[in-house]
C-alpha cells in the first residue's frame, strides 16, 4: 500500500512539475512602441538567388520590419540556414547607422554555414560592444558561388541598444533560470535578450520549445497595422516573411 501511495505521489509531483515547466516555457513576446525600420534601410532579404535555398530562405531570427531591442552590449544573434545552403562560406557583419552618412562597419566575421539555427556572440566580454542609444544592423551573407556575388543569399535585421528598465532588472533579480529570464525579456519587448536565454535551453542547430514559441510570437508582430494599404509587392514580401518565421519555428523546434 505504501509503495502504491509513493508511486502516486511521484506521478502527481512529476505531472505538476511538467505543468509548471510547460507554463513557464510559454514566453510571450509583447513589444511596445515598435520603431519601424525606415524604408531606405530595408532590404528584400531572404532571397534564394544562386542557391536553391529550399522551401525556407536564409532568415535572421529577429524582427525584420521593426527595430529589435537589446539591453546588452554583447548580444547573441541567430539565423536560419537552409539545408541546401550549408557548408558554404559566409560572412556575419554589424554596421552602425551614421546620421546622413555611410554605415560604419563595427564587426566582420567569416564563417562556414551549417544547416538549421546558427548563433553567434560576435563581441567578447572583454571588448567594448554595442553602445546604448545607438542603432545598428546585422547582415548575414552566404556565398553560394564565390565567382558570382550577385547570387549571394542575404538577410538583415536592425538593432537598438537601450538602457535596462528598472522594472525588468527587479524581475531578473528574482529569476532562477533561463526560462524565467526569457519570459521577462520577452514581455519587456527585448527581443535579442529573450532569444539569447531561449537558445541556452535549445539543442545545437535548434530553437527549442521556448525559442519556437518566441518566434511564433514575433511572427504575429511582424505585420504593420498598415499592411492592407501597402503596395502589393511590399505586402507580399512581408506576408512571405511571416510565413517563413512560422515554418522555422515548427521545423527548428
Amino acid at each position: 500500500m505504501n509503495k502504491r501511495i509513493n508511486i502516486k505521489l511521484v506521478i502527481s509531483f512529476t505531472l505538476s512539475l511538467a505543468l509548471i515547466v510547460t507554463s513557464a516555457a510559454v514566453a510571450s513576446y509583447t513589444p511596445t512602441d515598435q520603431k519601424p525600420v525606415p524604408k531606405d534601410r530595408r532590404s528584400d532579404g531572404g532571397t534564394t538567388r544562386g542557391c536553391s535555398g529550399g522551401d525556407i530562405p536564409l532568415t535572421v531570427i529577429a524582427p525584420g520590419n521593426y527595430v529589435g531591442r537589446t539591453i546588452s552590449g554583447h548580444p547573441t544573434f541567430a539565423w536560419f540556414v537552409p539545408r541546401d545552403s550549408a557548408s558554404k562560406q559566409m560572412k556575419f557583419m554589424i554596421y552602425e547607422w551614421v546620421p546622413s552618412g555611410k554605415p560604419k562597419e563595427v564587426r566582420k566575421i567569416s564563417l562556414q554555414s551549417s544547416p538549421g539555427i546558427m548563433k553567434l556572440s560576435p563581441f567578447p566580454e572583454n571588448e567594448l560592444g554595442l553602445q546604448p542609444g545607438k542603432e545598428y544592423f546585422l547582415q548575414v551573407v552566404i556565398h553560394c558561388d564565390p565567382d558570382n556575388p550577385s547570387g549571394d543569399l542575404v538577410d538583415e535585421a536592425s538593432i537598438e541598444v537601450v538602457k535596462m528598465p528598472a522594472a525588468v532588472q527587479s524581475k531578473l533579480n528574482r529569476a532562477v533560470n533561463s526560462v524565467e529570464k526569457a519570459n521577462i525579456y520577452a514581455e519587456a519587448g527585448l527581443w535579442y535578450n529573450a532569444l539569447d536565454e531561449a537558445l541556452k535551453l535549445a539543442q545545437v542547430s535548434k530553437l527549442g520549445e521556448v525559442g519556437s514559441t518566441l518566434l511564433k510570437d514575433l511572427a504575429k508582430w511582424e505585420a504593420p497595422k498598415t499592411i492592407p494599404e501597402l503596395p502589393p509587392k511590399e505586402r507580399e514580401t512581408i506576408e512571405k516573411r511571416i510565413e517563413n518565421l512560422k515554418k522555422i519555428a515548427d521545423s527548428a523546434r
